[in-house]
């Protein structure tokens, strides 16, 4: 059986400044449409196939840039504020909107939202934990969450501005 690394990236959906402020029906929306088509959320996919749609699960078949293809992809929807994606390799990705909450008294502000992206990734067959490997495969795949998770909330927000959400 495999290894596993997991780690987790997040951050403020509507850090001050930025315009449109997006709502939660908008953030959701745009993560329905990134199980959906998620080359414009992640440009190392080139292509998309939805197999199959019932209820929350969706299953589709991706490609990579890389020349990895044929990636089979089970999608649940846990709305409004998570999607989790299963490979078939057993990688788990989870996308989280979460709302911040006030210490002094625990009240909530739906502006105040935060995207996670928490990975369960399969490490590489003969990888071992404490290795120089796996140190440089955990920082291959913090990076690349780091880019992840920042690029879906400029592209959400892009989809916001021009409509297409």
């Amino acid at each position: 059986m495999p290894s596993t690394a997991n780690l987790a990236v997040t951050i403020p959906i509507n850090p001050p400044g930025v315009e449109p402020v997006l709502t939660q029906s908008q953030v959701w929306a745009a993560l329905q449409r990134k199980v959906r088509h998620p080359s414009e959320f992640v440009p190392v996919i080139s292509s998309c196939q939805v197999v199959s749609e019932v209820d929350n699960v969706v299953t589709r078949v991706v490609d990579f840039a890389n020349g990895r293809s044929g990636v089979r992809e089970i999608c649940t929807e846990h709305k409004p504020s998570r999607v989790e994606f299963v490979m078939d390799d057993g990688t788990i990705v989870q996308n989280v909107v979460s709302v911040g909450a006030s210490s002094d008294d625990g009240s909530v502000d739906q502006k105040n939202m935060f995207l996670t992206y928490a990975f369960e990734w399969k490490v590489p067959q003969g990888v071992t934990e404490g290795s120089p490997q796996w140190a440089e495969f955990e920082a291959n795949n913090l990076k690349l969450a780091g880019a992840s998770v920042s690029n879906s909330v400029k592209v959400m927000r892009n989809m916001v501005k021009d409509g297409r959400i």
